[in-house]
């Protein structure tokens, strides 16, 4: 086993750029295989466990390491972007509750197509599949429903975004009577239900 240890410490030092953490790491896996002998290979497959010891803690460090920077992120993240969020969350779950009836004005190889490929996930081969028509044609018709429910969320509203393109808020616009009949763009209309 001690003659594993100088290949170990070169096998870490070359996928760990801390020369101490890559100790901290090779001491761990020589302690797991001193601590627990019975649970170790026999001689000849025991450097091939070593090694996949090692490689194991590398990936939960990395992990961890990937964890806490998130959560630290998060913490120093204003509290003012934290509310922005949960704005931005209502907004958006406001404008899909126009999703369904704006989704049925679309003419219906359309609305099938974009109902497959964006409301069930089907890939657009299935979709190409299940409506019966080539690939380059399923492709083209979800990109073209994805078009035209843009003109139909323009025509309705006047939708802000931020800087990464997310919704942040919308309102009818003057042209929401003609464009969604009925009852325009409210959500709790019996047409959108």
């Amino acid at each position: 086993m001690i003659d594993l240890a100088e290949p170990l410490r070169r096998f870490v030092r070359t996928r760990v750029r801390d020369a101490h953490e890559a100790d901290d790491i090779v001491q761990d896996v020589l302690l797991k295989a001193i601590a627990n002998p019975e649970s170790m290979p026999p001689d000849k497959r025991l450097a091939a466990w070593m090694f996949r010891a090692a490689r194991n803690l590398i990936i939960d460090r990395y992990r961890s390491r990937r964890v806490r920077e998130a959560a630290d992120i998060e913490k120093t993240r204003p509290m003012s972007d934290q509310v922005d969020d949960e704005d931005q969350a209502e907004v958006v779950a406001e404008l899909a509750a126009c999703l369904g009836c704006m989704v049925d004005r679309l003419a219906e190889p359309y609305r099938d197509a974009l109902k497959l490929a964006d409301l069930q996930g089907l890939t657009q081969q299935d979709i190409a599949s299940k409506m019966g028509i080539s690939l380059s044609g399923a492709k083209s018709r979800v990109q073209r429903a994805r078009q035209q429910l843009q003109s139909v969320f323009s025509a309705c509203c006047n939708i802000e975004r931020d800087a990464r393109g997310n919704v942040t808020d919308f309102q009818p616009n003057d042209r929401a009577r003609p464009a969604c009949p009925d009852d325009g763009c409210d959500p709790d209309s019996s047409k959108c239900r």
